[in-house]
């Protein structure tokens, strides 16, 4: 059989920078042929044999009773797990000549022996417990048998774990494997004080919790000088090991421990098509927490972890990372925490990504440091070069890397930040008093004054808007605005065209450029008793001059204003999006139209008192996750306000204007039940019969609101549409930080909802004027 390395990891003590091996040495490793006898060492005791008969894609719970400990062949190999010294000299490999040097004799014995294994496997019906789910087995996977020829198998993972340390205590030579053709469940800590290599045999083997939730605690505890665990899935080309910390079908139960405690000297590794995953943990690294042990990543992935603030993956020592080993998309982008004097060690040429933070953050500190290879030599300058520009430091904001003269170490320095633009120097905007006037129906003017050079415009607000709308409609209007620079001490006259019918605030603004922050602004209400009746009468004129006595038709914003598809109690499946049609008022009047006619284009929506407004018209739960109602309810209400811009027909086209008012929709969203989800995820396509519905990204988020609107979770929205109407002029996307005008909103704290879709709009036929 094809020799096989075992890559073992050593990185005892904290690493003197510079000098220190810095990830794994290789050995190679042969189990040496048993006696003829079969006879293996005294005291330890043969344990009856499984039957072979359980799935192998049922999980083993870990913890029943306790087996007695199998009786190990002695199989003696010239592999030795590389001692904890820390010297800066290269370290040479072990080349496994003991094995090398076995006779023809013994090798014929081993092959015979092993022969006689692959004889029983072919029997039919039974299994041996050769291939028993959990055995130990050499580097090369061949199983080990005890001294009676049957393979040294378990029925838990914490026997499996003490057979091994006990096999390796008296094996020192051997490298000896806990092989796992099937999955495995944990209800208590596995702990670790000798030297453990875990490898998976097969695609899909994973390590989780018991699924009744009631084991919460560290996974595995690796402690002790001399101590190792180590991750494999290497049995196969396909093999893949997962250990998932989740305690809750849903993952909003968390954990009390970390998924890998590492601590007082002890080393864990971690290797290609290893993954830590799915574990919910705040008050350490969720996925691995390590205080004054190792940490050696050779491959392998520590992804969708939920974390506090030390991360997915948690040390005070330095950590090396080499291979495709990858640390990314942990809640928050919290993934490696480093502290105290700890760095990144690059061991070889790395092609996975991660990113890091350090509790120490300052102007040059070193946190990527060019370590030495699993030979023993220097990392070049060229491997150092590419492996950090996969290494990202997640508070950029702040610090950039510096890189030594060497090119062989990296520390921070703080990002430079620009200067603060001068603050303008103040000035005032005064309104003449008695100034403000009609011109004509639709045109009003009024006459102001400023003290400093600046630039005006004006625009309408409901006549109930206060201060902060008048605000956050300049936001959301400023770069369709048209401004007319002034000069200091000069009086200035504002001519405001297309005034509403609905006589509203009328807004002149001043600013001194694009930039400023600041800008200043004063109101004048059209809405009051002396305006209304000082108002023109506007003539009605027949638009195709034919002598039709039509009258302008008129409308508020609510009038016929309503949204559709999203009545009745609608159930938010996983990954299901609900499209709506906006339409607006006096949009489904008909042709002929006269001037004065007017009618409100829906140009986006929001939830009340969110900053967030979406231009297309569809909603979902975020990232593809179902929404239940909140708090156990069967129902909950939310509302949506829809902003619709006013135009008026001018006898020849539609034209815009600057009021921008809105009218609300209720909806209810509904409870169901997994089944239901499933079921609907089936009918659409998402997961087929085959389809295990527990991978096809389902979840239930929760909104936690209070009444119409109320929720806790966050809005999004996708790509832009427009809304276009048969003789009227398209309404582009609006993109502005706020685009509502503001009136009474409750509290809407972020539902997890995502916009997409498109916006409707119900279209007039068009017609010949």
């Amino acid at each position: 059989m094809r020799r096989k390395q075992l890559f073992a990891i050593i990185l005892a003590g904290a690493l003197a920078a510079g000098s220190a091996p810095a990830a794994v040495f290789a050995a190679e490793s042969d189990v040496a042929a048993m006696s003829e006898e079969g006879t293996g060492d005294a005291g330890f005791e043969e344990a009856g044999s499984e039957d072979g008969s359980s799935d192998a894609e049922t999980p083993v719970t870990d913890g029943g009773d306790a087996a007695t400990d199998e009786t190990p062949a002695d199989n003696t190999t010239t592999d030795e797990p590389p001692a904890a010294d820390n010297t800066t000299t290269d370290e040479t490999p072990a080349t496994g000549d003991a094995a090398a040097d076995a006779t023809p004799t013994e090798e014929a014995q081993t092959q015979e022996q092993t022969d006689e294994n692959k004889e029983v496997d072919k029997q039919e019906g039974e299994t041996p417990t050769e291939t028993a789910g959990i055995v130990l087995a050499d580097a090369e996977g061949n199983q080990i048998l005890d001294q009676d020829g049957k393979a040294m198998s378990y029925t838990t993972l914490e026997e499996a774990v003490a057979g091994a340390e006990a096999y390796s205590a008296a094996h020192p030579d051997a490298a000896v494997y806990i092989q796992l053709t099937e999955s495995i469940e944990l209800d208590k800590t596995i702990t670790v004080s000798g030297k453990v290599n875990i490898r998976a045999a097969k695609d899909g083997v994973t390590i989780s919790r018991k699924e009744d939730g009631t084991f919460t605690g560290t996974m595995f505890s690796v402690s002790g000088e001399g101590s190792w665990l180590q991750l494999f899935a290497d049995g196969t080309p396909d093999s893949t090991l997962t250990v998932s910390g989740k305690c809750s079908e849903d993952g909003v139960v968390p954990a009390d421990g970390a998924i890998v405690e590492v601590s007082d000297s002890a080393i864990f590794g971690l290797n290609q098509n290893v993954t830590l995953t799915e574990n919910n943990y705040a008050a350490g690294g969720a996925a691995i927490n390590c205080n004054n042990g190792t940490i050696v990543f050779t491959g392998g992935k520590v992804t969708g972890n939920t974390v506090g603030d030390k991360g997915a993956v948690y040390s005070n020592k330095d950590v090396s990372i080499e291979g495709d080993a990858s640390v990314t998309e942990n809640d928050g982008n919290k993934n490696i925490t480093l502290d105290g004097s700890a760095k990144l060690i690059v061991t070889g040429a790395l092609t996975g990504k991660s990113s890091f933070s350090h509790k120490g953050e300052k102007p040059g500190l070193e946190v990527i440091k060019a370590g030495k290879d699993a030979s023993g030599k220097d990392v070049s300058k060229d491997v150092f070069t590419a492996a950090v520009k996969n290494i990202s430091y997640e508070n950029s904001s702040k610090y950039e890397y510096s890189t030594a003269s060497n090119g062989l170490s990296v520390s921070l320095k703080e990002v430079k930040k620009d200067p603060e633009p001068e603050k303008p120097a103040n000035y005032t905007l005064s309104y003449k008093t008695g100034s403000l006037k009609w011109l004509s129906h639709t045109s009003v003017q009024a006459k102001y004054s400023v003290t400093g050079d600046c630039e005006w415009t004006y625009f309408f607000v409901d006549a109930t808007a206060d201060s902060a709308t008048i605000n956050s409609t300049y936001k959301a209007m400023k770069s369709k605005l048209k401004f007319t620079a002034v000069k200091a001490n000069t009086e200035f006259t504002v001519v405001a065209e297309n005034v509403p019918e609905t006589a509203p605030r009328f807004i002149v603004l001043t600013r001194r450029n694009s930039s400023d922050t600041k800008p200043k602004a004063i109101s004048c209400s059209l809405a009051t008793a002396k305006m209304k009746k000082a108002r023109p009468t506007e003539p009605k004129e027949d638009d195709n001059n034919n002598n039709n006595t039509q009258t302008a038709r008129t409308h508020t914003v609510t009038d016929g204003a309503r949204v559709e598809g999203l009545d009745g109690e609608i159930k938010f499946f996983s990954k299901r999006y609900v499209s709506f049609t906006a339409i607006g008022a006096g949009t489904e009047d008909s042709a002929p139209y006269v001037k004065g006619d007017e009618r409100w284009i829906p140009v986006y929506w929001k939830f009340p008192g969110s900053d967030s407004t979406h231009t297309t018209w569809s909603i979902g739960g975020k990232n593809g996750k179902g929404i239940q109602p909140s708090k156990g309810a069967s129902t909950q209400d939310f509302t949506i306000q829809v902003y619709c811009e006013k135009q008026v027909y001018n006898g020849s086209t539609w034209q815009d204007t600057d009021v921008v008012e809105y009218f609300t929709k209720k909806f209810t969203i509904a409870s169901y039940t997994d089944e239901e989800e499933k079921q609907w995820l089936r009918d659409n396509g998402y997961i087929t019969d085959d389809t295990d519905g527990d991978n096809d990204g389902s979840g239930n988020g929760s909104g936690n609101g209070s009444g119409a609107g109320g929720t806790d979770a966050e809005l999004t929205a996708t790509a832009a549409a427009s809304a276009k109407d048969a003789g009227s002029k398209s309404k582009s996307a609006v993109s502005t930080a706020d685009e509502s005008p503001i009136g009474t909103m409750s509290v809407l704290a972020a539902l997890s909802l995502l916009a997409g879709g498109y916006v409707v709009v119900r279209k007039r036929k068009k017609e010949e004027i």
